[in-house]
């Protein structure tokens, strides 16, 4: 299948000569052609980790949607049959990624990778912005339906998890009043003309190709359309849905987010003057879409990557409240939060949360690449 949909991309015959996977996962699997030429095929998996029954679709719904800019931050999708459930697409060839820039001793290195990372979402924010019935108008032919589910993950992700986060607080003896409210305003405050596009949802830093300072994305299996600041504020959370999570200090995060701006303003996208407030709903957002999580915490600590579950909870936690409170918004909220993370550090106090290689401080303890890296929560 791959050899036919490559033949009539390029309209002469093609021969796929060896095949191997990519990161020992059998979905994704790069394909060396009869004249040397590499691609990856990825298709549809049946097992997922969490609730990623749209996966496929949804990734090949972007990258055709992604397909005609200019100045690429995806790659090229070659060819795809969806009944099949079968995709191919550029091989981007060798390059490394934001995480392995963290996770290394080198701090300029990494900053410029973090800023090259803020501006191809920036550009894919500023080229989807507007686009909404093209996006549309794929992802329903793709599934045969004009009702089709458009939403990203991360906002399924609050709207199922919202009474657990309320159960988790109930658990902890803590009034949750006027909560449920401010959580079903959360959509609205992150949206707002301007704000609403392609959103990648998993925008963790090995999910990205880093060739000569020039970032490219990947991975879209939990995209879909709606509020951006979903995707910017994993400069803040940090990386809520990331193996590779450490702090990532202001130092650091302030120039990616000055760089998206910049880039998003040079495309002509106005974010508005309450963007700050569309981010500190997405940081709530988070908070709410972990309840579950936050309440098998209380029993029991689980490796996850470079750490365990309860540090990034706790950071998170402290991402919302410190950023509520630049804002004013969401104050039950808040309230809330900063009472269900009082209760945690002192049920966890010998919780350390790590820093990356290329940020740390003197003394601090250092988030490690794990042996065998699990992608996902």
């Amino acid at each position: 299948m791959a050899e036919s949909l490559l033949a009539s991309r390029w309209e002469t015959t093609v021969t796929v000569r060896e095949a191997e996977m990519i990161w020992d996962r059998s979905h994704i699997v790069r394909l060396r052609l009869g004249d040397d030429r590499t691609v990856v095929l990825k298709r549809h998996r049946e097992e997922n980790f969490g609730d990623r029954s749209r996966g496929f679709e949804a990734e090949l719904a972007a990258l055709e949607f992604l397909a005609p800019m200019e100045n690429p931050v995806a790659p090229r999708l070659l060819g795809a049959d969806a009944a099949a459930g079968i995709l191919v697409m550029e091989d981007l060839g060798p390059g490394t990624s934001l995480a392995d820039s963290l996770l290394e001793p080198d701090r300029d290195r990494a900053r410029a990778d973090l800023v090259s990372y803020a501006r191809a979402v920036g550009r894919m924010h500023a080229w989807s912005v507007g686009r909404d019935d093209e996006y549309g108008a794929i992802r329903r032919r793709l599934a045969g339906d004009d009702d089709v589910a458009m939403t990203p993950g991360w906002v399924d992700a609050i709207a199922r998890n919202k009474e657990g986060f309320l159960a988790t607080a109930a658990r902890l003896g803590l009034n949750a009043d006027g909560v449920d409210a401010e959580i079903d305003s959360l959509a609205a405050l992150m949206g707002g003309v301007g704000r609403t596009g392609l959103v990648h949802g998993d925008l963790c830093p090995d999910n990205t190709h880093i060739t000569d300072g020039d970032c490219r994305i990947i991975d879209f299996e939990t995209s879909g359309w709606g509020p951006i600041a979903l995707d910017v504020a994993y400069l803040l959370g940090p990386f809520p849905s990331c193996w590779c999570f450490a702090t990532l200090p202001a130092f650091a995060a302030d120039p990616a987010l000055l760089a998206y701006r910049e880039e998003v303003a040079s495309a002509g996208l106005d974010l508005g003057p309450d963007w700050e407030v569309a981010l500190t709903a997405a940081l709530a957002g988070w908070v709410v879409a972990r309840g579950a999580g936050i309440r098998r915490a209380l029993d029991r600590d689980a490796r996850w990557g470079t750490t365990t579950v309860r540090p990034r909870l706790l950071t998170w936690l402290a991402s919302f409240t410190a950023a509520a409170e630049r804002t004013g918004v969401l104050p039950r909220l808040t309230s809330l939060a900063e009472a269900i993370r009082e209760r945690l550090v002192q049920s966890w106090p010998d919780t350390v949360v790590p820093e990356y290689p290329a940020l740390a401080g003197p003394g601090a303890v250092i988030a490690r690449r794990p042996g065998n890296v699990d992608d996902d929560d």
